[in-house]
């Protein structure tokens, strides 16, 4: 059943002005309880997002809404529902949330309440988000990302050129008459921590242009042809976007990422097999 998430007044406002044509909603949950699709709330549509980083969109927003069930929580909780919206915020996009209000009164004004110190904003600023005051209002606190090339940018320039997988579509295609080769980047350390997807190779992120490209004569013995199908794990499915990327523009044409990485493959509850670390290239 897709939940129902209907923007306050306030945020439909803030969106009408800074033009966003839809807005992401960050809001405390695990990703198997919250529906991804668009939700029509009025005449913008929402998108509501867990604060959990196995979940990443395809799209990208001008405005993000963190919800209160965030801004109030555990710093941990905060700081991991900030990334997920600023990880999906345009060059020059927004940020809201409603500032948690205390009980008592401000010493300096009985007669009013103060902001209640959970250090939001300042967690904003430590993700180089600038107030912006000529848009808070009705109770809103607004932010605004710069234009600088981030890592989310080049995070989703590198997943324009690839192919990217849920675990469970490549546990379903691991049992095809022609599944892909699962090339896992991790490092030795986290491959013996968590487990390996039966069937992958081990190729470390430092070595895996060396042992792709033909040309470098060190090729895995795996790696038969540019259009063999491919699918590069880590450990969140951050790293891997990157280098499925990088693998592209060598030539592979088949190449794709788990999203996720190997948290959202044990998220899922998918078999693992111990590493075999008889070979170890670092």
């Amino acid at each position: 059943m897709i939940e129902q998430h209907p923007l306050p007044a306030a945020v439909r406002s803030l969106a009408e002005r800074v033009g966003a044509a839809a807005v992401l909603k960050v809001i405390r949950a695990s990703s198997s309880a919250v529906a991804r699709p668009a939700v029509a709330c009025g005449e913008i549509p929402v998108v509501v997002c867990a604060n959990d980083p196995c979940m990443q969109l395809a799209e990208r927003f001008r405005l993000a809404l963190i919800d209160e069930s965030i801004v109030d929580a555990q710093p941990e909780v905060r700081r991991t529902g900030l990334h997920q919206a600023v990880q999906h915020l345009l060059p020059g996009g927004w940020l809201a949330f409603v500032p948690i209000m205390s009980a008592r009164p401000d010493s300096a004004r009985p007669d009013s309440a103060r902001l209640e110190p959970t250090g939001f904003a300042a967690l904003c600023a430590e993700f180089e988000m600038t107030p912006d005051r000529s848009l808070a209002r009705d109770g809103l606190a607004v932010f605004r990302r710069g234009e600088r090339t981030t890592v989310h940018d080049l995070m989703f320039e590198a997943r324009s050129t690839i192919g990217r997988v849920e675990a469970s579509e490549l546990h379903r295609l691991l049992d095809s008459a022609a599944p892909p080769l699962v090339i896992d980047t991790r490092t030795h350390v986290d491959r013996a921590r968590s487990g390996v997807i039966a069937g992958s190779i081990h190729v470390p992120r430092t070595v895996l242009e060396w042992h792709l490209d033909p040309m470098n004569g060190y090729r895995h013995p795996q790696v038969t042809s540019y259009d063999q199908a491919m699918v590069v794990v880590c450990n969140g499915g951050y790293s891997s976007s990157l280098a499925a990327a990088s693998l592209a523009r060598l030539g592979f044409t088949a190449i794709a990422d788990l999203i996720g990485g190997m948290h959202a493959w044990r998220a899922s509850g998918l078999p693992t097999a111990s590493p075999d670390h008889s070979f170890l290239d670092l």
